[in-house]
C-alpha cells in the first residue's frame, strides 16, 4: 500500500467512524433522552469538566506516588533496591466559556514519560475541549490521553495495582512491539498529539456507548512526527449494569533511526465484571494482539498476550488483588512466553491516600527470565479550586 493510500484509508476510517457515530448518537439520544446512565466513561471524566460554567474557572493539582521497589533478578545486573517517584505530576484544569474546557498535565518524576535515565519535567498532556459540537460529540485537540486497553487508561491513583504487565507496556504503551523504556517510548501510543471526537451515549438509565475517535501523530509524548503519516486510534465501550465490554484499535505506523515509515496494527479487547473502584469484588480481562511491519520486506513480528485480575474487598479500607498474563512478543517463535503472577494489597486513608504493596514473579519459558519484584506505593493527590 502507498503512503498516500495509507494516509486516504486512516483519513476515511476517521470520517466513517464520526459520521456513523454521530448518527447512532442522534437515533440513541432521542429515543433514551430522559434515561441517563449514572455510570460516567473514562473518556468524559478525562476529556471534559463534570459541569459547564460560564465564568472562567481553574483548578490545581498534585499527584505524588513515592515508591519503593526490590528486584531480586536471575541477572544480577538487574536487581535493585530503590527508593523513587513513580508519578509527580502537577496539574491545572477547568472551564474558558460554558463550550470550552481546557487541561495541562506536567510530568516530574524519572519515569517513562520523561525519561527513564536522568528525568525531566515535561508538559505531556496539554488539550483544549470543546463541548457538545453540533449536540453530537466532543472535540479534544492536543496532547490526549488515548484509550486502547483498560488497565493503562484508569488513572493511576485509583488503579488496583502498582506496576503493568509486560503485554500492557507492549502492546498498549509501546509504539513498536520490543521498544525500550527510555525517551518516551514505553508511552508513545498512550498519550499523543492530535485530534480526538469523543462522547457517552446513554441507552437507558444503566446503559449506555462510549466512543473514541482520532488521528494523531505516531510519536507520543514528542509532540511531534518525523513522518508523513498519522496513526489512527478508535475504541467502543459497551456497559450495562454490572458488565464492561471494550474495543480498541490502532492502525498507525513507525520511523525508526530516520528510515521508511512502518505499519502498526494494534487490537485489544476487555471484558470486566463489577466495578473495581466500588464494589465489593470484580473481575478484568484482557486480550491484546500486535502487528508490526518488518524493515527489508522481512516477515510481519506478531505478538500476543492477555491477563486476567480478581479484586476482592476485605473491609472497606482493604482490597486483596491477585493477576495473571502471559504474553508473547513473536508469535513466530516456540518456548517464547513470558508468565508473570502478581499479588496486590491496597490500604485506603482519608482524602485518596492510598498504601499499596505488590508481590510480581516473572518467568519465560526459556528460563532466561526469573524476576521477583516487590513494591510498596504511596499515593497522595491533592487539588484545590483557585477560580
Amino acid at each position: 500500500m502507498t503512503d498516500s493510500s495509507k494516509k486516504l484509508t486512516q483519513y476515511t476510517l476517521s470520517a466513517l467512524c464520526l459520521t456513523g457515530m454521530s448518527l447512532f448518537h442522534q437515533a440513541a439520544q432521542a429515543e433514551a433522552e430522559a434515561k441517563v446512565d449514572s455510570y460516567k466513561a473514562w473518556p468524559m471524566l478525562y476529556g471534559r469538566e463534570s459541569a459547564p460554567s460560564d465564568d472562567v474557572t481553574m483548578t490545581m493539582g498534585v499527584e505524588m506516588q513515592p515508591t519503593f521497589t526490590l528486584t531480586d533478578s536471575k541477572n544480577a545486573a538487574s536487581d535493585k533496591s530503590e527508593f523513587s517517584f513513580q508519578r509527580l505530576r502537577w496539574y491545572m484544569k477547568g472551564s474558558i466559556t460554558k463550550d470550552v474546557d481546557y487541561l495541562v498535565v506536567t510530568e516530574w518524576a524519572r519515569n517513562g514519560v520523561t525519561s527513564a535515565a536522568n528525568g525531566s519535567a515535561r508538559v505531556f498532556r496539554a488539550s483544549a475541549t470543546f463541548r457538545d459540537v453540533l449536540d453530537v460529540t466532543n472535540i479534544q485537540v492536543g496532547s490526549v490521553i488515548v484509550p486502547f486497553g483498560h488497565a493503562f487508561y484508569v488513572p493511576a491513583g485509583i488503579a488496583p495495582w502498582v506496576n503493568y504487565t509486560r503485554m500492557t507496556s507492549q502492546l498498549y504503551g509501546c509504539g513498536s512491539i520490543g521498544c525500550t523504556a527510555d525517551g518516551g517510548e514505553v508511552v508513545t501510543n498512550i498519550f499523543k498529539t492530535g485530534i480526538m471526537a469523543f462522547n457517552q451515549v446513554n441507552l437507558g438509565s444503566d446503559s449506555s456507548l462510549t466512543y473514541t475517535a482520532g488521528v494523531y501523530n505516531s510519536t507520543g509524548v514528542k509532540q511531534q512526527d518525523e513522518g508523513d503519516q498519522k496513526d489512527f486510534n478508535g475504541s467502543l465501550e459497551f456497559h450495562k449494569g454490572s458488565i464492561w465490554a471494550h474495543y480498541g484499535l490502532r492502525l498507525g505506523s513507525a520511523q525508526i533511526n530516520g528510515g521508511p515509515e512502518l505499519d502498526r496494527e494494534r487490537h485489544a479487547f476487555v471484558l470486566r465484571y463489577n466495578d473495581f473502584a466500588k464494589d465489593k469484588w470484580w473481575a478484568w480481562g484482557e486480550v491484546m494482539t500486535g502487528k508490526d511491519e518488518a524493515l527489508g520486506g522481512a516477515a510481519d513480528l506478531k505478538a500476543k498476550g492477555y491477563e486476567l485480575s480478581l479484586g476482592y474487598k476485605l473491609t472497606p479500607k482493604w482490597e486483596a488483588v491477585a493477576r495473571y498474563s502471559e504474553y508473547d512478543p513473536n508469535t513466530s517463535l516456540s518456548s517464547n512466553t513470558f508468565q508473570e503472577t502478581s499479588l496486590g494489597l491496597t490500604q485506603r486513608l482519608d482524602r485518596g491516600i492510598r498504601l499499596q504493596y505488590q508481590a510480581d514473579r516473572i518467568r519465560n519459558d526459556n528460563n532466561t527470565i526469573e524476576d521477583n519484584i516487590f513494591t510498596v506505593r504511596v499515593t497522595v493527590p491533592f487539588a484545590k479550586k483557585i477560580m
